[in-house]
């Protein structure tokens, strides 16, 4: 019994030594290269995605809210993103830019259900991978490695703009809004979507 006792001090000690050594150590931006190989790892070994289904983003639960399935709330909330900013007004082949895509959940729903020609690009190869194995043929999805703080298309090259909770990964805010608007055409909309707080 003692030893035991003793056994689970020692794991006590050692986890609390560890948590604390984790929330003291700084964690900074480093490159886009560590964001990419930590989302690639994630990909690769199907967390997110069994926690997180297709979507890496929150859900839409009504207002006031209702309780509802977690990934179906997560599809509601991209046809809600459609209604809010307008695009369900714009027609079939409109281009559409998403950014941030990960493994393409949201660029589906907009080709597939909204008719776009969506370009979804990530940060992480692993996730392009991913997105293309899981975009079934004739859905209008594409997807590609980008920075989105140095976004490799010409100016002027989409009707939509779309970036759902990708903001607050961003280390240079200022420099991922001059990129969005940049290659958004003139008159195009912008849909962005972030965490906040409410009052």
């Amino acid at each position: 019994m003692n030893v035991l006792v003793a056994t689970l001090g020692i794991l006590l000690a050692l986890l609390i030594v560890g948590i604390t050594l984790y929330l003291l150590t700084a964690r900074r931006y480093q490159s886009s290269d560590s964001v990419a190989n930590s989302y690639d790892d994630w990909t690769n070994d199907g967390i997110l995605e069994f926690y997180w289904g297709e979507h890496i983003h929150l859900g839409h639960y009504g207002s006031p809210s209702r309780k509802k399935d977690f990934l179906q709330a997560k599809s509601d909330f991209v046809h809600e993103m459609v209604l809010w900013g307008g695009l369900d007004k714009l027609s079939a082949g409109t281009t559409v830019l998403d950014v941030g895509c990960g493994i393409g959940g949201s660029s589906r729903i907009l080709a597939r259900d909204c008719g776009f020609a969506v370009t979804g690009i990530t940060i992480s190869p692993q996730q392009v991978r991913r997105a293309q194995e899981l975009t079934p043929p004739g859905v209008n999805a594409h997807f590609q490695v980008d920075d989105a703080l140095a976004l490799s298309f010409p100016d002027a090259s989409f009707d939509v703009v779309w970036s759902i909770e990708v903001g607050p990964h961003i280390p240079d805010k200022a420099q991922f809004a001059r990129e969005l608007l940049r290659v958004l055409k003139p008159g195009g909309i912008l849909v962005i979507a972030d965490w906040n707080q409410r009052d």
